[in-house]
């Protein structure tokens, strides 16, 4: 029979009427071509008039499924939703129609259809596949860990207690890299259920109590991980905190005890240093303790010793400075490539081989560190055994038996050939006169020697934001500029300092000093400036973000936050506002954020990115319309930014301020 005739007769019969006879012309349409998708949907559709909702389901479900196949997830949607108006309780269906969504770019829809399918699949008991449906809500929105536990939930429920238990430990590695561990040890807590041995969790449950006074409810809690997992260096650590706030003393100590064997035996120097320091604390009387404790501060001042330290490593030029303050930073955040290749493309010189040699070291190339160190070493002079200690030192050589046995007082720092006072009082004179590279050395040692001062920090970062060309103030109590030097002053009096304790660069000393900014800081005030040409793009700084980015990534937002520190660019300070709501200070990110948005420009390329961050923090403190209208102003300001995610931003927001 022909088709064109058989259509023509299908249609004259819906015009009569006559839906039956247009069902028999088309199923004998549809017995000639098996595969014509449009006239199995017209069947369908005409089962669905009929009111045969069964064979109008299977029709346009088959029709629906062909077309996902295909790749046409949009026309898929039409025919879902066909269905959708006599099946709107079936889970599968929503399901389906949310993956169609997801697919064509729709992820506010999606998310509305997964939802009502995990909500419909849980009501009838089926959660595993809520677990199923609410997994692709996630896979939309990843950020929001409240949904991952909604999947653990339903898993639990689903009677698969390890895929549930794999979920929390996602949630709560989610936790931990934003720095929240009052919810890493909540999350523990819940996932005990699963797994009451696990002496992972345990810790961590215990860990939160712990912080939050409920010493109580942790002891048992380390006790139980430290009998699954003995000698665990955090467990012993926390586990002797926890005996201490209880006011079990000689149990802390013992604990204490047993923390230095057990990282003696790691060779972590330092954390057996720190243990026996809290355990002589506690027990001041024992000989054996403060013995011990003695014997290991002298070995650790042995290890810190660094070529850097010696007179031999001291930048004598403005280039060996920037390169050496460059490399440091490198090495200090784990960019050992990048810092070893900035050195190897450097000039050679005594200072820079000397900061290589140590690099090398720091990067596990020890091997490489020794032959430099051993190629530089000094023929004679004072810092020619300090040398080869520290070749003695990173061989495994024991140190010679030459000291004396004198006690050093417990809990004392380890003493300076040159004291905190007379370092700062140096980068003062330094700073005065202009010396910028020469006050950053002095303050760096200064810095070395008591690594928490706040105020030779501040010193540091007043030096660097005055080298950079803004108002230059002059470091707290230093003296007032001396008068200009005679033509031929007498050569000023030079202290070799040696054997100086290493420290790296402090966070706000991490910015690159460029050659421009070593003019005299403190030239008059009333001297009218020179007139500058536009520089280009610090590369250094453009580093310094991308490092910083890099950090955010992965968690490490104490450390971003730090090499941000003075960076006034709009990018820098959106990503340390970003750095603060992963640590969970979300007031302060506000804070921050609002006032860069206020000092910017909106013709700043980073501003719409800006606006874009200081809406989600509206939303998150609450501040629904406030938020509403800067992704307003967004769109006005530039329509072409993510427009997709404003305005799915902007919609969820117009149900919250109804």
């Amino acid at each position: 029979m022909d088709r064109n005739k058989l259509e023509q007769e299908a249609l004259g019969q819906i015009t009569r009427g006559n839906l039956d006879g247009a069902l028999k012309a088309y199923t004998a349409i549809l017995k000639l071509d098996p595969k014509d998708r449009r006239i199995r949907q017209r069947i369908g559709e005409l089962y669905l008039k009929l009111g045969r909702s069964t064979d109008a389901e299977k029709t346009l479900r088959d029709v629906a499924e062909g077309l996902v196949r295909e790749g046409q997830g949009r026309a898929a949607v039409a025919v879902y939703k066909q269905i959708l108006t006599f099946r709107s309780d079936d889970a599968s269906l929503h399901y389906d129609l949310g993956d169609c969504y997801a697919t064509s770019g729709y992820p506010n829809d999606a998310r509305q259809h997964f939802d009502t399918a995990a909500r419909l699949y849980a009501a009838s008991a089926k959660h595993i596949n809520a677990a199923r449906a609410m997994k692709r809500i996630v896979d939309l929105q990843p950020g929001e860990l409240t949904l991952k536990l909604k999947v653990a939930e339903h898993l639990e429920a689903g009677l698969d207690p390890k895929a549930a238990l794999a979920t929390l430990h996602e949630v709560i590695e989610d936790y931990r890299r934003r720095g929240r561990p009052d919810e890493v040890g909540r999350i523990a807590e819940v996932a005990l259920r699963l797994a009451p041995d696990d002496p992972g969790l345990q810790l961590d449950s215990g860990a939160a109590r712990l912080e939050s006074g409920e010493v109580g409810r942790a002891l048992p809690m380390l006790q139980g991980a430290n009998l699954l997992r003995p000698d665990h260096p955090r467990t012993l650590h926390l586990l002797a905190r926890a005996y201490e706030e209880a006011g079990d003393a000689p149990t802390a100590v013992a604990t204490l005890r047993q923390l230095a064997r057990v990282t003696a035996s790691a060779g972590d120097v330092s954390g057996e240093l720190e243990a026996l320091r809290k355990a002589a604390r506690l027990a001041p009387s024992d000989g054996d303790l403060r013995g011990r404790l003695n014997g290991v501060e002298r070995r650790m001042n042995r290890l810190d010793r660094r070529l850097t330290q010696l007179q031999l490593a001291q930048a004598t030029t403005d280039e060996e400075l920037r390169v050496q303050v460059r490399a440091e930073v490198y090495a200090r955040y784990g960019f050992y490539d990048r810092a070893i290749g900035l050195l190897r493309s450097a000039p050679d010189s005594l200072p820079l081989l000397a900061v290589h040699a140590e690099i090398l070291v720091a990067s596990g190339d020890v091997d490489a560190g020794v032959r430099l160190i051993d190629a530089i070493a000094p023929k004679s002079g004072r810092e020619r055994n300090a040398v080869f200690d520290r070749i003695a030192v990173l061989k495994g050589l024991p140190e010679d038996e030459d000291e004396g046995d004198a006690a050093t007082p417990i809990g004392a720092r380890i003493p300076s050939p040159e004291p905190v006072e007379a370092a700062l009082a140096r980068g003062d004179r330094l700073a005065a006169a202009g010396d910028v590279p020469g006050a950053v050395t002095a303050y760096r040692d200064a810095l070395a020697a008591d690594p928490g001062s706040e105020l030779i920090v501040s010193r540091i970062a007043a030096l660097r934001n005055a080298a950079r060309g803004s108002a230059a103030p002059v470091p707290p109590h230093s003296p007032p500029r001396p008068a200009p030097p005679p033509e031929n002053p007498p050569p000023a009096p030079h202290t070799e300092i040696e054997d100086e304790p290493f420290e790296p660069l402090d966070d706000a000393t991490l910015t690159e000093i460029s050659p421009d900014d070593l003019a005299d800081p403190f030239a008059d005030a009333d001297e009218p400036p020179a007139e500058a040409p536009a520089s280009p793009p610090d590369p250094a700084a453009e580093d310094s973000l991308e490092e910083a980015h890099s950090l955010v990534a992965i968690g490490m937002n104490d450390q971003a936050l730090a090499l941000l520190a003075g960076d006034q660019r709009l990018e820098a300070r959106v990503l340390a506002a970003r750095a603060l709501r992963a640590k969970g200070d979300t007031s302060a990110a506000l804070d921050a954020l609002r006032d860069a948005t206020n000092e910017a420009s909106e013709s700043d390329p980073g501003y719409p990115e800006a606006l874009y961050e200081l809406s989600g923090l509206y939303t998150a403190t609450g501040k629904h319309r406030s938020a509403v209208r800067l992704l307003e102003e967004l769109s006005d300001v530039d329509p072409t930014f993510r427009p997709k995610d404003v305005q799915a931003r902007i919609a969820g927001l117009a149900r919250l301020v109804k």
